[in-house]
């Protein structure tokens, strides 16, 4: 219970750090949207895509592979394993990231112009190949620090490099303020660029002091580690180089498909823009309360399989599908119940309103999506995980290719219904075969969805009620949302989708650890 304490508490620090970073981004994308429109969105996101690859290839596996790894030394109790492991990883992180950037350098210009088919993106390419590097180091520092659960460390690096990447991007963008999107577009990189080599400087300081702290670790360090790595780096890689290379194709193909249906090619990057750098966003913003906590499954369930602590790993894989069910439908309600006021409130756009809509469907199926691949890879099912992101990748490719051309936007549409659906069957169904969950299907996930309909036809007639009276458009919405959740929680309690005893253990937590500082008090 200690364990699950510690590991829960640093997951709370972590969600307020990246619901922080996701709420300054969300804002940020609406900045740079008013900025440079939905076309130059869509070529940025373009811009995006390729970038993504390169980062695959820098990093090839790295952050996971540093964070088992230590894991592993950490409960042999070997510092100097620890180091050990520590200094194969950053020298493994160079090297891929160093070939990383030489190759899109070298390359930048015929992605630009055969693969993206606009050399506007040519620049933005080569300055984003420069960040390589050091973000590939990064992502080796970044494991440590996971698993040695030194979450705030992580989180003063990341809301550093968020801050700076803003500040950078928004001057940069009224320096060029009339350049048009090729120069916006180099403006927003240039912004990312800096404020990689600032946030890896950052964390590279953090480390060195860090490490220091493994001296009183003195069992030896395991043999090998370095083989060990490369085995456990290498099969991550060529799968994420697979997957990702599929990705990059797939959004190459994408306003190449709406062009074929008959947009023209502002259009189609307009339309595009739309789904991937407005809608998106705001999808994936709640999973910022997610994300800490799935971020820290690999270290613990990790040291759970290395103690042969099955019945902590039940526990703990238990307790957050429970909590990601409920969160993730209480989500898709809010967002289906608000989707054109938030399209207008934050984009002025009733299109990016109605695709909110048309993916909340799909928000508990991607958060389910994303907790299980976490849970999988501290499990030691990485290779598993991403063998169903590739089948996953590839029936995107092969559904893009044929649908968008006759069905264009509807189509994309399809493809990513289709594409989450499967991905996330494949997970799940590999994860009950290794862990048994607890909590039948009705109790997780129908009758909060249950729950969630009432609470939202329950706000919808309360509000009608109250029709006559002059509400703001920002005001009601926030009103809404937090009567909707009320009822929401209320009947969850009321089915017992959440027990008095969940409640109870949640708030032990915190009790605990505030009690344990009473006694250091006492004590000292």
């Amino acid at each position: 219970m200690k364990l699950v304490r510690q590991f829960l508490i640093n997951g709370v620090i972590l969600t307020v750090t990246s619901v922080t970073m996701r709420l300054l981004t969300v804002v940020f994308n609406v900045y740079i949207t008013d900025k440079i429109g939905a076309a130059g969105v869509g070529l940025f996101s373009l811009i995006m895509s390729v970038y993504t690859f390169a980062v695959t290839f820098a990093t090839s596996g790295i952050y996971l592979s540093a964070t088992r790894l230590v894991s592993q030394q950490i409960v042999k109790n070997s510092g100097a394993g620890v180091k050990r492991a520590m200094r194969s990883c950053i020298l493994y992180a160079l090297i891929f990231g160093a070939a990383a950037m030489i190759l899109l350098l070298v390359f930048s210009g015929h992605i630009a112009s055969s693969w993206l088919g606009d050399i506007r993106a040519l620049r933005s390419l080569r300055i984003l190949a420069l960040s390589l590097p050091p973000l590939a180091v990064s992502n080796a520092l970044s494991g440590y620090f996971s698993a040695v659960r030194r979450v705030v460390k992580n989180a003063v690096t990341n809301i550093l490099e968020q801050f700076i990447r803003i500040f950078l991007t928004a001057t940069l963008l009224v320096c060029v303020s009339g350049g048009g999107i090729e120069a916006a577009t180099v403006a927003i990189v240039t912004g990312t660029l800096i404020s990689e080599f600032l946030a890896f400087a950052v964390s590279l300081i953090l480390y060195l002091f860090d490490i220091r702290k493994v001296k009183n670790m003195t069992a030896p360090p395991s043999s090998g580690i370095s083989g060990r790595l490369i085995r456990m780096a290498v099969p991550i890689a060529v799968s994420s180089y697979i997957r990702s290379a599929l990705l990059t194709i797939e959004h190459i193909l994408i306003p190449k498909g709406l062009v074929k249906n008959g947009a023209s090619s502002e259009e189609a990057l307009s339309s595009y823009g739309v789904i991937s750098g407005m809608v998106f966003p705001v999808i994936f913003f709640p999973m910022a309360f997610l994300t800490a906590f799935t971020g820290l499954l690999v270290p613990e369930v990790t040291r759970y399989k290395e103690t042969d602590s099955r019945r902590s790993i039940e526990y703990v894989t238990s307790r957050i599908m429970k909590i990601t069910v409920i969160f993730s439908v209480g989500v898709a309600g809010l967002f289906a119940y608000y989707s054109q006021t938030l399209g207008m409130l934050l984009y002025d756009s009733a299109e990016a309103g109605k695709y909110i809509r048309v993916f909340a469907v799909l928000i508990p199926v991607m958060y389910i999506d994303n907790t299980t691949d976490a849970i999988l890879k501290g499990l030691g099912e990485q290779v598993a995980s991403m063998r169903y992101n590739i089948i996953d990748a590839f029936v995107s490719v092969v559904l893009v290719f044929f649908l968008l051309p006759p069905f264009g936007i509807k189509g994309y549409v399809v493809v990513i219904y289709v594409s989450e659906i499967l991905n996330a069957a494949l997970s799940v169904r590999k994860l009950f075969s290794c862990v048994k969950v607890k909590g039948c299907f009705i109790n997780t996930l129908i009758l909060p969805a249950i729950c969630m309909t009432g609470a939202a036809c329950l706000t919808r007639l309360l509000f009608g009620l109250l029709n006559g009276l002059y509400i703001m458009q920002l005001t009601a919405m926030l009103t809404g949302a937090v009567i909707c959740v009320t009822l929401y929680y209320s009947f969850l309690r009321l089915f017992s989708c959440v027990t008095a005893e969940d409640e109870k253990w949640f708030l032990s937590i915190f009790r605990r650890k505030k009690k344990n500082k009473a006694n250091k008090t006492v004590k000292t």
